[in-house]
């Protein structure tokens, strides 16, 4: 299973890399207001997303050991396409982004939802490294294709972006629908509307948790914007990046892990590895976390530009917090795994009341550093009541959950035993 992980890891980092380095050329060519732009772009698909996922989702993977592959495929992309529809209309009506953006926002979103049902499945059958090297193709092509067009067809504008999206997206679809297929063979519409109703039920448990937690990780970047300018949210959308690119190592983790405890009926075991996940993952991360701190603000300004002053300022806000979501990443799909998606709402609900409760009483103060605070009392708040209650549930301490030495060292015996 670690050799899993390792692999796993590796190929998310080699994605966290590529990511960084589209972070690069459009924070040095288009500037922090073009930066921003874009933060908003991806921000508003990942918003879109999110209720497409109401049904089908991250819930497909407790689904697809138990319900026929073709009408959960067919349900989910149905729905899709209602929602991004619907979205269409909202965004005409209400002025939350550029109105130049509302029509790319949406086809960019459809393609996304559809590419993110054939990714889950692929997960629900345990095809970890299809999916997985799927969105290594999709980055390697947003990378390149964004490359070209700046350089050379001198496209140094947002659009050059979009297109770049298109392209990695579309790819993306096509190779992950051909992995599918051989999955959707198997016809029939029996029990369709039992299994709306369970997709609806689950899925809408689930997905209100994201929303909420999205609101609540996310609700910065239009604040931001309407209050200090797109510029300042290019920086700090920066310093997001950076340090939300240390939580793919719990994702690496949770890749492993949800599949496994979705199509386990062991429940002992399914909480001893969350619990050892969970100290690896939290090990990992904060070993990582050093050299971003050590790094001065001089190397940020000469790997992104003058405009980006205020990247390390956001790292070291963050960087509390990040370590605390690392833990609830892993912990949450353990609940999301036994089907118990309660808890991870009730997580990210506490985590949107903090954030909307501290963000109305500085605004219209709102910058920076209020941003960064107010993020990271959000990850604390979310991590605690998981923690919590997967204490309760696996009758443990909650402190039992942070690593300790002997993890340390045991993590280090297991490391050198892979290398062997």
């Amino acid at each position: 299973m670690l050799k899993k992980i390792a692999s796993t890891f590796i190929i998310k980092i080699a994605i966290a890399i590529i990511n960084l380095a589209i972070v690069i050329i459009l924070s040095r060519f288009i500037g922090a207001s073009g930066k921003g732009e874009a933060s908003l772009i991806v921000t508003t698909i990942a918003m879109i997303l999110l209720f497409c996922n109401m049904i089908g989702g991250s819930s497909l993977v407790y689904f697809v050991p138990r319900y026929n592959t073709f009408l959960l495929f067919l349900i989910s992309n149905l729905w899709s396409v209602f929602i991004c529809i619907l979205s269409y209309f909202i965004f005409k009506s209400v002025s939350l982004i550029p109105e130049a953006f509302v029509v790319p926002i949406i086809i960019l979103s459809l393609i996304n939802s559809f590419l993110a049902t054939n990714l889950t499945i692929l997960l629900g059958k345990e095809k970890i490294m299809s999916s997985t090297i799927i969105s290594l193709l999709q980055t390697v092509v947003n990378f390149i294709i964004l490359w070209l067009l700046i350089k050379s067809f001198d496209q140094v504008n947002i659009d050059a972006y979009v297109y770049s999206l298109y392209a990695a997206f579309g790819s993306a679809l096509i190779i992950s629908t051909i992995l599918v297929l051989p999955y959707l063979k198997v016809i029939s519409f029996e029990g369709a509307k039992k299994l709306c109703y369970e997709l609806l039920k689950l899925g809408f448990l689930n997905q209100a948790g994201h929303v909420m937690k999205f609101a609540s990780f996310r609700i910065s970047y239009y604040v931001l914007a309407a209050y200090s300018g797109e510029a300042v949210l290019g920086v700090y959308s920066n310093g997001i990046s950076l340090t939300e690119s240390l939580l793919l190592i719990s994702n690496s983790f949770a890749t492993i892990l949800y599949p496994k405890i979705a199509n386990s009926n062991d429940k002992t075991y399914s909480q001893l590895l969350t619990l050892q996940m969970t100290k690896m993952s939290t090990i990992i991360c904060l070993i990582a976390l050093v050299p971003l701190l050590l790094l001065p603000s001089q190397f940020w300004i000469w790997l992104f530009g003058n405009e980006f002053t205020g990247v390390r300022q956001v790292i070291f806000l963050l960087a509390p917090g990040l370590i605390f979501y690392n833990i609830v990443l892993i912990i949450g799909h353990y609940f999301s795994g036994t089907g118990n998606y309660k808890i991870n709402t009730i997580a990210s609900l506490i985590g949107l009341v903090i954030t909307v409760i501290l963000s109305l009483l500085v605004i219209p103060t709102y910058g920076i550093l209020e941003a960064g605070i107010i993020s990271t009392i959000s990850y604390i708040g979310i991590a605690l009541f998981v923690m919590i209650n997967f204490a309760k549930e696996s009758n443990i301490k909650t402190y039992h959950l942070l690593p300790t030495l002997t993890d340390f060292k045991w993590l280090q015996a297991q490391v050198k035993g892979l290398l062997k």
